[in-house]
């Protein structure tokens, strides 16, 4: 099966109606499935992609839940028996609800013992941390090059279609073509996709005058005072998922530029905070870790050319 938009071959591999391996498959509490427990098909990539990947929307039961695991479900068509992959999970914040902004990403995952009949694996996502505000996509990316004859369990005969997409590495970002459509999986209704989500969990929610960055745990926002005694509140412009800036007089006079990383994989582990002003103007910093109540403050002298901040040791993870 091939798509225009696509430059690798998409394969299909067809199954008789198949229930799943008896395992953990993110049933128990919090867990959210929208198959109907059996699966007649599968979809993969070409060997010639350098990597490929599918992502199914999850409706989490309630906004402000963590993402506590997701269970994916594998089938083969020949002898290699173990496939290596990620597990992304995307927010539903792209153009007409596709995948959007990345959320986190479990590395370097293994299946092993993938049977010829659907079996699922639950993997761990609860140290990411990641708060689904929303629906959210999760779904394995892996390498067809390196796993071959690997496929994401399809249901085709289920009484729902839950939004799915598709997509390989030379497209970039997250996965942008939809299955179910004539030439992709016309017959696609859910993959062999699951989640678990925990206790609701703090986060941040964006405002005219708070920044939400770094998956919205973190709230930012800035307090100023000139010279002839004129207080004010920055007014936040939201950039990316870890930046954004603060205007203080008019919106087109950008006054302050924050950065917000997630570098818990380093050593040793901290979230870092970076600002950089364009003002002399007194200026407060309040970065707030919603998570755990810890809040740090960063202020900048009336009078005193911004000096730039560079915290990295600014708040401990996970």
């Amino acid at each position: 099966m091939v798509m225009r938009s696509l430059p690798v071959l998409v394969l299909g591999f067809m199954l008789a109606s198949s229930a799943v391996a008896q395992s953990t498959t993110c049933q128990d509490a919090g867990g959210v499935l929208h198959d109907d427990g059996t699966f007649e098909s599968g979809v993969g990539w070409s060997p010639f992609a350098s990597t490929g990947e599918y992502v199914m929307r999850i409706d989490p039961p309630s906004p402000g839940r963590r993402v506590d695991a997701a269970c994916i479900c594998w089938v083969r068509d020949q002898t290699d028996t173990a496939i290596f992959f990620d597990v992304n999970v995307w927010a539903a914040d792209g153009v007409g609800g596709k995948p959007g902004t990345l959320l986190g990403k479990l590395p370097t995952q293994l299946a092993t013992s993938v049977a010829f009949t659907p079996k699922f694996y639950r993997y761990d996502l609860s140290a990411l941390n990641i708060p689904a505000n929303g629906s959210v996509y999760i779904g394995p990316k892996w390498s067809p090059s390196d796993d071959q004859h690997f496929f994401v369990c399809e249901d085709t005969n289920g009484p729902l279609q839950q939004p799915a997409y598709g997509g390989s590495s030379i497209l970039g970002g997250p996965p942008s073509t939809a299955l179910g459509q004539v030439g992709f999986f016309p017959d696609y209704r859910t993959l062999g996709i699951r989640a678990q989500f925990g206790a609701e969990i703090a986060s941040c929610i964006s405002s005219a005058t708070d920044l939400c960055l770094n998956n919205n745990r973190f709230k930012v926002s800035a307090t100023w005072r000139t010279a002839d005694g004129q207080t004010g509140q920055g007014q936040a412009i939201p950039r990316t998922s870890d930046t954004g800036e603060f205007w203080f007089f008019a919106s087109t006079n950008i006054e302050m530029v924050v950065k917000l990383l997630d570098a818990c994989t380093f050593n040793p582990p901290h979230f870092w905070v970076f600002a950089g002003g364009l003002t002399n103007v007194q200026v407060t910093l309040t970065v707030t870790d919603t998570k755990t109540g810890a809040q740090k403050q960063y202020t900048n002298p009336l009078g005193k050319a911004f000096q730039p901040i560079q915290d990295v040791a600014a708040f401990t993870c996970p």
